[in-house]
This record gives structure tokens, C-alpha cells and sequence, in this order.
């Protein structure tokens, strides 16, 4: 006798202000949808109900502080017994539309508190001597969330919030330190996305599993090299930082003028947009049967697509439910900078040109206040002696009107 096979299904499961809600949503459910964000965005959850009943414009109309915690359960999903869960998160309820005919109501989450100002209240504010880490550990502090960061603690030397929400600031914040910023479950996680990129693919899809697909190549992003100039016309001086892919010859340059205070920053900042640029080069987006496997920043292999095929950086998973109960998921990724897969995008090594900052010595000036100006650390001061050393007296003095060469640490 055969063993009866239980079906493969999925589920959502909802917990509403800390109740378990899965019953009550479970038939008036239309659709469902939770977009993760690797970057650059909050996650979302989107639910439409159906309202015949005008119950959600009566005593279920959500309101302030109302909050709903979603799960996406699978079962027998690949075969017998494999039963999973994706916790989507925490969402903070901030929309909320009814419409008729016919009636349904639209709710919308998101995975941030939006009771403290994050998201909403602009502010003015300048950081000085300070570091990534603290800064974003300031915004989570007000914001109430909890921040988890894994990479590098660069120096901010000066840097103006002029105008921006707490959001909006820590993800631009992040952007031009080549950082990635995700906001999941109360949490701001950091982490040093070309360090994820570098990670081994978590798993392959085949063209045969997908559903549709587009695939998007820009030359016009493809830029092998970048340079960044900025005079300060206060200081009359003028720092420039070059940095090309290796193997390339540097033909399809990126030009910045950017307000830098440091080399340390000018190439954080360059590299940060030559590699933005690149990510936006070739994409690919497509559409698969729902798994709650799909996660965004994770690295995969693309087979199947010729030349398209490689391994690819998720940057969205949109997973959806609809009222008959079938599970998709939409994917949107960029071909890792660093992959494996022949790309001609692929940069190994470094090779880099830094090109001096000429600086004219001012009243008051020495090796040591040079030093801490321009590299953080007075300690470093020889670097600027050796660099200039027969101008510069055996006893490091140093008078106004010389012009040294500020070189890079």
C-alpha cells in the first residue's frame, strides 16, 4: 500500500497587535505582499482584504500604533517534509485605503517604528570628529531601534544633515561610505555590501524555473575607472584622487567634484560611486514559484541565459500571495562586481593613482597639526616631512608661503 502524500501548501500566518489574527485574515485575504530590501529602503508589507462586511471601517479600522507581525509558512513544499518558515518582521501599520465597488480595504506596513520622527521629521545638524558607527548609532538610539554593525568605522571628519529625515540621512550616510543599510524587524543592519558580493553563491536558478525575466545591460554605466577633484577655494587648495579597475585602461572615467576633506574620504567616496554605477550596469529581474528561501542580499547563480548567466547580488525579493493561495516571488539582482563568472566587470586587485593635495602653509601651521588635518593622526607627520623634506629645516620648520605636497597615508 502507497503512502498517502500530504500536498504541498503555503501559509500565511498573521499576528495583529499581539494577537494571533491568521484566522480572522485567512478568508478575506486577497492578496498579500512583503518586499525585502537588501538596501536603500525600509521593508514593506501590503495586504488587501476584502470588506463586504464593512467590518474595516467599523470596529477593524487600524489605528495609531497598531502593528502586525507576518510569517510565511511553507509545507511539503520541494518534497515530503520540508516545511519552512520566513519571518518577514515587525511592520508598523501607516496606510490604510477602503475602496468600493467592490469593497476591499488596502493596509500597508512598515518594518521601522514611525512613532519617533524617523522617517518623517527633517532635521539640520552638523557631525564633526566623529565616526559612521556613532553617528548611525545616535539615529538608532532616537529611532528606538537596535543597530548591528558589521564593517569598517570610517572617520567623519565634517558632515551636515541639512534637510533630511534620520532615514534618509543614515542611508545616504552609507551609500557614499560604500556601506549597505537595511532596516528589518526594529533593526538597522551595516554591512560592507562588495563583502557580501565576494560571498560564494547561496544556491543556482535555472532559466527553467523562471516564470518571465529581463535582463538590462548599460554601457553607459560601465565606467573603468573614477576621479575626484574638489578645490577649496577657502583654503586654496585642491585634492584629487584617481582609481582604475585593474586590467583596464581607464578610457570611460567617472568625473566627481565632491567636497572632500581627506584622501581617506576622497577615495571612500569615489569608489563608493564608481561601484554604485557598476551595480547599475547589468540587472536582472524575474519571476519564480514562492520560496521562502529567497532572501535579499543574498549572492546566486544565474544559469541558462548565455552570456547573462552568472552569479548575481539580490538586491529585492517581492514575495506574493493571492486569494487562490499561490506563492510567487519576483527578484531583482545586479551581477556581483566581484563574481566569478567572466565578467568583464570583474575587478580582482586593486590599482590605484592618488595625485597630491598641494597645500600652502599658513600661520600657525605644523608637521603635526598637517598630520592630524589631513590623515586623523599627528603620529603621521613624517609622511608629510618626507614628502617635502628639502624644503623643510632638520628642526620641521616650517614657515608660511611654502607649498607642500600633501601625500596619501
Amino acid at each position: 500500500m502507497n503512502k498517502t502524500e500530504n500536498p504541498r501548501k503555503s501559509l500565511l500566518k498573521l499576528i495583529y497587535n499581539g494577537v494571533d489574527a491568521a484566522a480572522e485574515f485567512s478568508s478575506k485575504t486577497e492578496s498579500f505582499t512583503y518586499t525585502d530590501v537588501a538596501s536603500g529602503e525600509a521593508d514593506t508589507l501590503s495586504l488587501t482584504v476584502n470588506n463586504q462586511d464593512g467590518r474595516w471601517l467599523n470596529g477593524f479600522m487600524p489605528e495609531d500604533g497598531d502593528y502586525i507581525e507576518a510569517k510565511i509558512a511553507v509545507e511539503n513544499w520541494n518534497k515530503q517534509g520540508d516545511n519552512r518558515n520566513l519571518f518577514c518582521g515587525m511592520f508598523d501599520l501607516d496606510s490604510f485605503k477602503a475602496v468600493g465597488f467592490p469593497e476591499t480595504c488596502s493596509i500597508k506596513g512598515i518594518t521601522i517604528s514611525i512613532r519617533t520622527g524617523f522617517h518623517t521629521t527633517v532635521k539640520t545638524h552638523t557631525f564633526s570628529n566623529t565616526t559612521t558607527k556613532t553617528i548611525l548609532s545616535n539615529i538608532c538610539r532616537d529611532a528606538g531601534i537596535t543597530l548591528v554593525y558589521e564593517s569598517e568605522d570610517y572617520t567623519v571628519q565634517e558632515l551636515e544633515q541639512d534637510g533630511k529625515t534620520d532615514m534618509e540621512f543614515a542611508f545616504s550616510l552609507c551609500k557614499t561610505h560604500n556601506l549597505a543599510m537595511k532596516l528589518y524587524n526594529k533593526k538597522m543592519v551595516v554591512y560592507n555590501q562588495t563583502d557580501y558580493e565576494n560571498k560564494k553563491a547561496s544556491y543556482t536558478i535555472d532559466r527553467s524555473e523562471m516564470q518571465n525575466y529581463s535582463y538590462t545591460k548599460e554601457k553607459s554605466k560601465a565606467y573603468d575607472s573614477v576621479q575626484i577633484q574638489y578645490t577649496d577655494p577657502n583654503r586654496d587648495e585642491t585634492l584629487s584622487y584617481r582609481y582604475t579597475l585593474p586590467g583596464s585602461n581607464g578610457s570611460r572615467t567617472l568625473f566627481l567634484n565632491e567636497q572632500v576633506a581627506s584622501y581617506q574620504e576622497a577615495e571612500i567616496r569615489a569608489k563608493a560611486r564608481l561601484l554604485e554605477n557598476l551595480r547599475k550596469a547589468v540587472n536582472i529581474s524575474f519571476g519564480v514559484r514562492g520560496d521562502t528561501k529567497y532572501i535579499a542580499a543574498q549572492t546566486i547563480r544565474i544559469k541558462g541565459l548565455g552570456k547573462a548567466s552568472g552569479i548575481y547580488f539580490i538586491d529585492r525579493v517581492t514575495h506574493s500571495k493571492s486569494a487562490g493561495g499561490a506563492y510567487t516571488c519576483t527578484i531583482k539582482a545586479h551581477l556581483c562586481i566581484t563574481n566569478t563568472g567572466g565578467s568583464e566587470l570583474k575587478p580582482k586587485n586593486q590599482n590605484e593613482e592618488l595625485q597630491g593635495t598641494k597645500y600652502i602653509v599658513k600661520k600657525g601651521d605644523c608637521l603635526w597639526k598637517l598630520a592630524e588635518r589631513f590623515y586623523g593622526d599627528g603620529e603621521k607627520y613624517k609622511i608629510i616631512y618626507n614628502a617635502n623634506k628639502e624644503q623643510i629645516e632638520e628642526a620641521h620648520w616650517i614657515y608660511p608661503g611654502q607649498v607642500f605636497i600633501i601625500p596619501p597615508t
